[in-house]
């Protein structure tokens, strides 16, 4: 447990120490369980959201989504950063970006603080607050992506950070392409 707690304490607070190592593929377990943390805390918040809107149908179906939602992306999410980093030239594993990657997801468990204290704040400014908060935590949360992609196959922030990119730039293109295609396919059926 005490490694655990110290892994913990780097990758919020060290990240570029913490990841080499997580990277070394040696703490799946604890990544499990940090990637755990991070869904399970920020549900207690979705609960307790639900159950005040009025929605108790809906929180076992979210909790479900949710949960399962997250493990299939941070699998999924592992495998095609790995495979868009060795096409970059990186040297590492997939196993050591999963396990780093599950890691990076621990700055979520603030949501739940966070989302308390906008309770004793003003009507007036938390939306505000909530909308600040989370743009926060999500630039944390990606920027330890970038730490766990360059503690994982030794890249520089430039190549991590395009390697975080590449997957979603690459479905721009493609959405373009789909559009400009079924534009030009209606224009064509319009002049018919």
């Amino acid at each position: 447990m005490g490694k655990f707690m110290e892994l913990i304490y780097d990758v919020l607070f060290s990240p570029g120490k913490a990841f080499p190592e997580i990277a070394a593929g040696r703490y799946v377990r604890y990544s499990l369980a940090a990637m755990l943390l991070s869904i399970i805390i920020p549900l207690g918040a979705i609960y307790l959201a639900l159950k005040t809107a009025g929605l108790p149908q809906a929180v076992h179906v979210v909790i479900v989504i949710q949960v399962l939602g997250s493990l299939i992306v941070w699998f999924l999410g592992a495998a095609v950063w790995n495979l868009v980093a060795e096409f970059f030239g990186g040297r590492g594993t997939g196993l050591g970006l999963f396990t780093a990657l599950g890691f990076a997801q621990l700055p979520r468990i603030f949501l739940v603080p966070l989302g308390v204290l906008s309770m004793v704040l003003p009507a007036e400014i938390r939306s505000f607050w909530l909308a600040a908060t989370g743009l926060v935590v999500l630039f944390w949360t990606l920027t330890l992506d970038v730490y766990a992609i360059r503690g994982a196959y030794t890249f520089s922030v430039a190549k991590a950070v395009l390697v975080l990119l590449t997957p979603l730039l690459a479905m721009i293109i493609m959405m373009i392409m789909v559009i400009a295609f079924m534009s030009v396919s209606f224009l064509h059926f319009v002049k018919l």
